[in-house]
Order: structure tokens, then sequence, then C-alpha cells
């Protein structure tokens, strides 16, 4: 019996891909002229919305959208490594609608990156959090902006994964700017919390590590600035706050438990101003560590002590 040549049963197997496999492209668009309909979601004939220009990008592409407009309808879900990122001078709005999130990670291992969208609320059909992560490796979020939202401004949960926020604005959020909790790392640089309720890094299940590291940021008018606590035996939420302002905040340093757990919050070179308590520890288990460079200005009280770590 003749055997069928290598070559030919590896060219049968690429012609029997799904057309839909061949036709996806490194880099897709979307814009407001833009139809669905568009094969391949080209530059001269782009996609309507983002869930299109999604399906026809490759694994660890990339999807440009190149003028102003909204760009959803419902959850925006990221299944895939991929970068979206609207052209500068664009408002590319992403809204939370309908009761769900603008966008919602829970695949493992994606990576995905987000810059110069903007992700507000939905006021006539509201929904909840800018973006939900539940798997993943990473979340890159720059130069971006969060608005008006009912939950969450992001909110990272249960998952190691790793993410980064630069140069970005979350204002009346009426939940958390930021919510990592059970084992995600964060990392926020240069950034604005604005009549938010703040940072928060939580550990409700054992054994997870949760961190969060706030540089360069601006933490204003919200019921919180940094808030470190676990609730359970086993668990760990860091913050490590550098260089940032709280000004107006209920609490702008506040490390708690419930008498398990440790939660730790370490400040230093931080300007703390106008608001009710300066610094709160409360529960066995909980500590700020300040390196005696922080600036405490008319604020009304403190609750609990700070430990001093002298500088290196």
């Amino acid at each position: 019996m003749k055997r069928l040549d290598p070559r030919l049963a590896l060219l049968a197997a690429v012609l029997l891909l799904p057309l839909a496999a061949q036709a996806q492209s490194f880099r897709t668009y979307v814009a407001s002229y833009g139809n669905d309909g568009n094969v391949g979601c080209t530059v001269s004939a782009p996609c309507r919305l983002l869930p299109a220009a999604l399906s026809a990008v490759l694994d660890g592409g990339e999807v440009w959208i190149l003028d102003s407009a909204n760009y959803n309808s419902g959850t925006v879900n990221i299944m895939k490594s991929v970068s979206i990122l609207a052209v500068p001078g664009q408002v590319a709005s992403i809204v939370a609608v309908a009761g769900n999130p603008a966008f919602n990670i829970a695949t493992a291992n994606v990576k995905v990156a987000l810059r110069n969208l903007v992700i507000p609320n939905n006021a006539n059909n509201p929904g909840t959090y800018g973006i939900l992560m539940s798997a993943g490796s990473l979340l890159s979020i720059e130069d971006c902006l969060f608005a008006n939202l009912p939950m969450h401004g992001v909110y990272v949960h249960d998952t190691t994964a790793r993410v980064q926020i630069k140069n970005t604005v979350m204002r009346n959020i009426d939940g958390y700017a930021v919510r990592a909790e059970n084992g995600p790392n964060v990392v926020i640089s240069n950034s604005q919390f604005l009549t938010s309720a703040g940072i928060v890094a939580a550990g409700i299940a054992a054994p997870t590590t949760t961190t969060v590291s706030v540089s360069d940021s601006n933490i204003s008018n919200g019921s919180e600035g940094v808030f470190a606590y676990t609730t359970v035996a086993g668990a760990l939420a860091q913050i490590f706050a550098t260089r940032n302002t709280f000004h107006g905040t209920y609490s702008p340093l506040d490390s708690e438990t419930n008498g398990t757990g440790m939660a730790a919050i370490y400040a230093g070179n931080n300007m703390i101003d106008g608001s009710h308590y300066g610094w709160q520890v409360v529960g066995t288990g909980s500590s700020i560590v300040t390196y005696g460079n922080n600036q405490f200005s008319g604020n009304f009280v403190n609750a609990g002590s700070m430990t001093l770590n002298s500088l290196q």
C-alpha cells in the first residue's frame, strides 16, 4: 500500500482549517463608520464593535480603535491575549451596561493591555464594574479614564495575575477604584483616584497573598485611601504606598483584620491632609509601618499605633 507523502498530509490539514481561523489577523480595526459584517475588520473595512474585532484578531494581536464612539453593546469578554488601544486624540468608550461589567477577563494565561480608553457607566441601563478579572496572567491599563461606575472600577480576584495601572484617572466610583482580592499583584503609578472608595488589598481566602503598590498618585475625597484587610487565618494583604497625596479621605491609611490573617501597609514619603483619620490600625495582625518621612496635617484623629522603621 502506497504511503501518503507527509508534505501532502500537512497541506491537507492546513486546507481543512476553519476559514475563520485562517482569516484572523495580527491587527484588526473598529470605527464609528464600520460594519461588523466586514470580513477581517481591516483598516480599509473596519468593524463596528469590539467583539467582532476580537473574533478576527489573532491571539497576541492588537485591536485599534480609529475614532470617537462607543464600541460595545454589552460586556466585552476577552478570551485571548490582546492589546486594545484607541488612536490618541479619540474618545473610545466601552460602557458598563445592563447589570454587567464593561470588560470581563476569565480565561487562564491571557495577557491583556488596554490603552487610551474611556470606561463609564450607562446611566439609562446601569452596569457594574469597569473591569472584572478572575483569571489571566497580566492586565495592563494605561492612559484610561473610569467614571461614574456603581461598583468597583477594576476588580481582580482569586487569581495570581499581575496588574499594572499607569497614568489613569478613576472618578466618581461608588465601589473601590481598585479592589485586589485573594492573590493578585497590582502596581499603580502616576494615577488619580477622585471621589471614590480608594484602593483595597483584601484577603478573604487562604492561603493567599495579595499585594498592591501605589506610587506618585493622588487619592482624594473618598471614603478610603489605601485599605488592607483580611478576614481569615493564612491570608496576607499588603500595600506599599510611596510618594502619594491623600486629601479629604475619611481613612487614608487603613489596616484591619478581624483577628485573623495579616494586613500591613508600608508608607513612605506621603502627604496625608484634611482627613478624618490620619491612620487607622484595627485588629490583631494588622499594622502600618512608617519610614518617618510621611507628612500629616489637618487630620481629625488617629486610631491605633504605627510602627516606625528607619530609612536604610
